[in-house]
């Protein structure tokens, strides 16, 4: 009997040990996170700019001190359908793809544009890609998360 007892919790210490580590189990997939517009944004005096169409709010200082400028005037910013958001502004070198994490976004990769830098920066969603067009010199790029296409 006092076998039973002992199998009996054992079993019970090992099913609810199983039940708790399962946790949630609601997927839902096929989600398309992408943002149709870009956001023009006007970064404050503490250099953080706010989206309040998309709620988000961000310093962009790392951004500037990567690009070795001071300030900008307009921080361009749009979401592809994976999740990252594409970061550039007027004068910028590269377009910065950030990758949302809890209260952070985490640089998933620098792409390369312009060593002169851009002239007047404008982000189109196109399906699979985001289109980085600059309006100064008339140079249109095609790129994911990872490159240029």
């Amino acid at each position: 009997m006092v076998q039973n007892k002992r199998t009996a919790l054992i079993t019970g210490v090992v099913l609810l040990l199983l039940t708790a580590a399962c946790g949630p189990s609601l997927v839902i997939q096929g989600v398309d996170y992408a943002q149709p517009v870009e956001s023009v944004l006007i970064p404050g005096d503490d250099q953080t700019v706010h989206d309040q169409r998309y709620a988000i709010r961000f310093s962009i200082a790392p951004l500037l001190a990567e690009e070795g400028v001071d300030s900008v005037d307009e921080i361009r910013l749009i979401r592809n359908s994976s999740g990252y958001y594409f970061v550039t502004a007027a004068g910028f070198t590269n377009v910065y793809v950030m990758n949302a994490a809890e209260s952070e976004l985490q640089l998933q990769a620098t792409i390369e544009i312009s060593g002169s830098g851009l002239g007047n920066p404008a982000f189109n969603q196109r399906g699979d890609h985001i289109e980085l067009v600059d309006l100064a010199s008339g140079n249109v790029y095609r790129m994911n998360e990872e490159e240029l296409l």
